[in-house]
């Protein structure tokens, strides 16, 4: 009890320096924090815009090429029976599945050329590709009816109620598809079943788009599953993208980490040379301390108690302003929302413990000066 209480009348006698000393672990806990805040945000972010947006995995026929001296021939099936989506809808991850959306390319006739057709599902295409921006109305299932790219509307000079012919059959464009800067700018959307009967291809699709829910449940997973489910496709995830900005995010939070270690290290050292600076302030105290029959254990209890308070001082204070600047400056300056429900909390302890133990090895070297000190040479001392 005797230690405490040296040990918090020390501390309050010296707050103003106990606290400037402490500025270097504060900087570094409130880095880390940051960091990591900050970097799950982004993660989180990337998930959910990769679940937004567009497929994460894309089946396709399981085929295979053998190259021959003119060229390569393609050996298996180059389409899927339209039933495998019902297969897909049984594997163990279905409750992953966000939409899954069946299409149908191909070629048909038109005048002098010909044109690029896709048959879909209007409601699971427009649900899988939230980017799209549609003029007018999609089309309805077993219709007639199309929607067509900016640059098929602008080629043929199309505008809402306008019909072409396809194979002897009357198209009708109900609505307009914006500017993509993808294929989708040159194709012409229609329902699946008619898209189906066009080709001669019913009950056949080119390819199924799967927008997976993989916060939980890595994609390759879900991607091995489908092809369980159905042996004749080859399901790839579509994460080279993705891969990339989390890399990205990766190294972001590693020089951070790094730049919060350089600040702790310097923030050690400012512990260190305070408690010497206290050492030789406290020459007398220490020699009446050890002229009272304390012996170096006391000491080292003193000194050790005294960097712990400022370790949890520092820790607590670097935490608070870690999360607290991260939720209020994070969207202004890296566009990145917090939200408060998604902070990790193992960095909080770990951080703390961190400065604990940097305010710990900081006092070691001053407790062990402190009891090399001749109490009586500290008792002459003013």
């Amino acid at each position: 009890m005797r230690v405490i209480t040296l040990v918090s009348k020390n501390l309050s006698k010296r707050k103003g320096r106990a606290i400037l000393s402490s500025i270097g672990l504060m900087l570094a806990v409130a880095l880390i924090i940051s960091a990591f805040t900050i970097s799950r945000s982004m993660e989180v972010q990337i998930g959910d815009e990769v679940e937004k947006y567009g497929p994460n995995i894309v089946v396709t026929p399981k085929t295979q090429s053998i190259s021959v001296p003119y060229g390569s021939v393609v050996m298996g099936n180059v389409t899927i029976q339209e039933s495998s989506v019902d297969k897909i809808y049984t594997i163990p991850n279905r409750g992953n599945l966000r939409v899954v959306s069946p299409k149908l390319y191909g070629q048909v006739p038109y005048g002098n050329s010909s044109l690029l057709l896709v048959g879909m599902i209007p409601e699971k295409e427009i649900e899988l590709k939230k980017w799209w921006s549609i003029t007018s109305s999609l089309p309805q299932n077993d219709t007639n009816e199309i929607i067509v790219g900016s640059a098929v509307k602008s080629s043929l000079g199309l505008s809402v109620g306008s019909t072409i012919q396809l194979r002897n059959t009357t198209q009708t464009v109900v609505g307009f598809l914006s500017d993509t800067g993808s294929v989708d700018d040159y194709s012409v959307f229609l329902p699946l079943r008619t898209s189906q009967m066009l080709l001669d291809l019913i009950g056949k699709v080119s390819i199924i788009d799967v927008g997976a829910l993989c916060k939980n449940c890595p994609v390759e997973v879900i991607s091995q599953q489908i092809m369980d489910a159905v042996p004749d496709v080859k399901a790839t995830p579509v994460k080279q993208a993705v891969e990339t900005r989390m890399k990205a995010v990766e190294q972001t939070a590693s020089f951070s980490l790094l730049l919060a270690s350089i600040i702790l290290v310097v923030g050690c050292a400012g512990v260190m040379n305070t408690m010497l600076a206290s050492v030789h302030e406290r020459m007398r105290e220490i020699g009446i301390f050890m002229s009272l029959g304390a012996d170096s254990t006391h000491l080292y209890k003193m000194f050790f108690l005294e960097s712990i308070i400022l370790g949890l001082i520092g820790g607590l204070i670097g935490t608070a302003v870690g999360l607290i600047s991260s939720i209020l400056f994070g969207s202004f300056f890296i566009k990145v929302t917090i939200n408060p429900a998604e902070i990790p909390l193992y960095p909080i302890p770990l951080a703390i413990t961190l400065s604990v133990s940097a305010c710990l090895v900081a006092s070691l070297y001053p407790a062990w000066r402190a009891s090399k000190i001749d109490p009586v040479k500290a008792l002459k001392t003013v």
